[in-house]
């Protein structure tokens, strides 16, 4: 699943550059994602979902999940509410965007199949990084505890699988969550009914919240408490129906994340009250 970007050819084309970068973004400023044109496929994955890097029309690249990738369009619609809750609560998510496949591109998947026409979602490139799977590893360096405080919230609140981190050796080890194709809960092919069973339960699975710091903690369960239903509609707004889904799916997934909030933020301060960290 992993989009196996541990190297970034040319990364002064990328605009991120520092963990200094992140912000909480209020839902009053909250832009509706960029849309650019996929200008030229540059290097292929091992992905399950065969992402690639791609340079598009505003200069930067982006790892590239086309909607007929082999893992499904519904992986596209987790990747954009990911990211777009994660900027509101100020979680190191790279930035995205909403990237136009031309007609008749010469790309093929590795079972033949030509690349379609259509929007995909692309994650821009963070240069100078390195992957990996275990979480604590380098939560000490940088900023990481209150990096991984807003990871945590996010995760639990979207149901976060699959866990892939990014460290930027250039910044300290800075961790980035990406690769969000897999999260609310239903791997491929998430759906309501699941989501609906879960409810307000608890999603912890594969992270462990004491590496984060307390007053991060409690800092992030306030921007949880802050988030309205109105902006987390705002954000599935983005979601281009073509990716197999309705309005009235994405409505009530939207109900369903703003009811998880309060107990996330809850949960939150109750694992701050544990912390080693301050």
């Amino acid at each position: 699943m992993a989009n196996t970007n541990s190297t970034h050819p040319d990364p002064e084309q990328t605009t991120i550059t520092s963990a200094d970068k992140l912000e909480i973004v209020p839902a009053s400023s909250l832009q509706p994602l960029p849309c650019v044109q996929l200008v030229a496929p540059l290097q292929r994955t091992a992905s399950g979902s065969e992402a690639f890097l791609g340079l598009a029309s505003d200069g930067n690249q982006y790892w590239v999940k086309a909607p007929d990738n082999p893992q499904g369009s519904r992986t596209l619609i987790a990747e954009v509410i990911a990211h777009g809750i994660g900027r509101m609560l100020g979680a190191p998510v790279p930035d995205t965007a909403l990237v136009n496949i031309p007609a008749k591109l010469p790309w093929t998947y590795k079972d033949g199949r030509q690349m379609r026409e259509g929007v995909a979602h692309g994650s821009l490139n963070i240069p100078n990084v390195i992957e990996s799977d275990d979480w604590g590893t380098y939560s000490r360096r940088d900023d990481n505890r209150r990096r991984q405080a807003r990871i945590l919230a996010l995760w639990d609140l979207c149901m976060g699988v699959d866990p892939q981190w990014l460290h930027q050796t250039t910044a300290d080890y800075s961790i980035w969550s990406f690769d969000h194709g897999f999260w609310l809960a239903g791997e491929s092919d998430w759906d309501l009914v699941s989501l609906r069973q879960i409810g307000t339960s608890a999603w912890l699975y594969d992270v462990e919240p004491g590496v984060a710091s307390a007053s991060a903690l409690h800092e992030t369960a306030d921007s949880l408490n802050d988030l309205s239903l109105e902006s987390i509609q705002a954000i599935a707004n983005d979601v281009p129906l073509d990716w197999n889904t309705t309005v009235v799916e994405l409505e009530e997934l939207t109900i369903l994340l703003h009811a998880r909030s309060a107990a996330v933020a809850n949960r939150l301060r109750a694992t701050a009250a544990q912390s080693r960290y301050p």
